[in-house]
């Protein structure tokens, strides 16, 4: 992965910009129960794309349930070569409104990045390993 900005503005990046309407009280209500499960985001993170859990499975198809407004989704920059991460705007026309501060080498990586930017809105911040680290 190539990145503009250090990977700790990442964390903070999300922070600043949480649209209600993006996440829905009862799309939160029903991943309640997935915080802190860092296995779930493993399974992901590992293989972003194939046969999932049934459980990662349920989180994926809230995740891309949700309204479009406010969502972050991948962009492909370059055919095949360069992804980056964006959002879209909450209002009427939709457009997109911020960038992630970073460019993606493979669809996966921008996937992942995604990924942990919905469970961070929807569920809440991303577990901890042993180590202290976030997966």
């Amino acid at each position: 992965m190539t990145t503009d900005r250090s990977s700790a503005e990442f964390g903070k990046f999300q922070s600043e910009y949480s649209p209600e309407s993006a996440g829905t009280a009862a799309a939160r209500s029903a991943l309640a129960g997935f915080f802190g499960r860092s296995d779930l985001v493993r399974e992901f993170l590992v293989a972003p794309f194939g046969r999932h859990s049934a459980e990662l499975g349920l989180i994926l198809e809230v995740m891309r349930s949700q309204p479009v407004a406010g969502k972050w989704i991948a962009i492909m920059t370059r055919p095949y070569s360069e992804w980056c991460a964006a959002r879209w705007s909450l209002d009427l026309p939709m457009r997109v409104v911020e960038v992630a501060p970073a460019r993606f080498q493979s669809r996966e990586e921008v996937e992942r990045w995604v990924f942990k930017q919905r469970w961070q809105h929807l569920i809440g911040p991303l577990p901890m390993q042993e180590g202290g680290d976030d997966v």
